[in-house]
């Protein structure tokens, strides 16, 4: 898997973003509080309906993954990120309808080698993920003793999270999964751009800037969006 070099983050200007920035610090957040009610946590029991459904087995072994996989939804921390910042919707919906900041991170810095933070690319489809589980659980099957209980509900486990109903494809999201839920610390170098909304007030704008006025954050691109005088887009324009 290629490792894009940035990720962004749609933020609205307040108390949380200052901290944010200034404490270094992401939240990684359990499936639970996922704003979208068909997918994580949310859909995990209609997800493996599915697939016993179409891929029958005794009830005793359903069980069982069905308790390692509820047991990584409770304790798993997720961080979303999206791939792009021209996004309108993202801006609307996730940084106060343009009031906000987009905060460009360097994926690398995020999570170094040795971090045991891992990517996934968010899929958008209409149906549960279920065929996709059934067609790992049918190569497994290929492979008798390599595969434990515990790989196989990983996989499935990775589905679920990575699986996303089709209407929010626009959000390009990329997720960075950490075992536990909670808080963790970012260098100020893993921010490479912070990128001001349309609408964001002057004076939030100076706020910021002043904010992150020490030396170490002298290597940050900071942009400003504005309207594309050709189409119905956003350009970003270096300041």
């Amino acid at each position: 898997m290629i490792t894009p070099t940035n990720l962004f983050k749609y933020r609205k200007f307040d108390k949380g973003s200052i901290e944010l920035l200034v404490n270094g610090e992401l939240w990684f957040a359990n499936p639970s509080s996922l704003n979208d009610p068909f997918e994580g946590e949310s859909s995990f029991s209609e997800v493996l309906q599915a697939v016993w459904e179409h891929y029958p087995l005794p009830e005793d072994e359903r069980k069982k993954y069905k308790e390692i996989i509820e047991k990584q939804l409770q304790t798993t921390g997720i961080c979303s990120f999206s791939k792009t910042r021209k996004n309108q919707l993202m801006w609307s919906h996730y940084a106060d309808e343009h009031k906000g900041i987009c905060i460009g991170f360097n994926e690398r810095i995020l999570r170094p080698d040795g971090s045991n933070i891992y990517p996934l690319d968010v899929t958008y489809q209409t149906e549960y993920p279920f065929k996709e589980i059934i067609n790992r659980f049918k190569y497994f099957e290929q492979f008798p003793g390599i595969n434990n209980k515990q790989s196989i509900a990983g996989d499935i486990f990775y589905s679920v999270l990575g699986t996303k109903y089709s209407s929010w494809k626009y959000e390009k999201e990329r997720r960075l999964i950490f075992q536990k839920s909670q808080a963790i610390e970012f260098p100020e170098k893993a921010v490479n751009s912070i990128a001001f909304g349309l609408r964001m007030a002057e004076r939030d704008k100076l706020t910021l800037r002043k904010l992150l006025s020490g030396s170490e954050w002298k290597h940050v691109k900071w942009y400003q969006a504005v309207k594309s005088k050709t189409k119905y887009a956003l350009e970003f324009q270096k300041i």
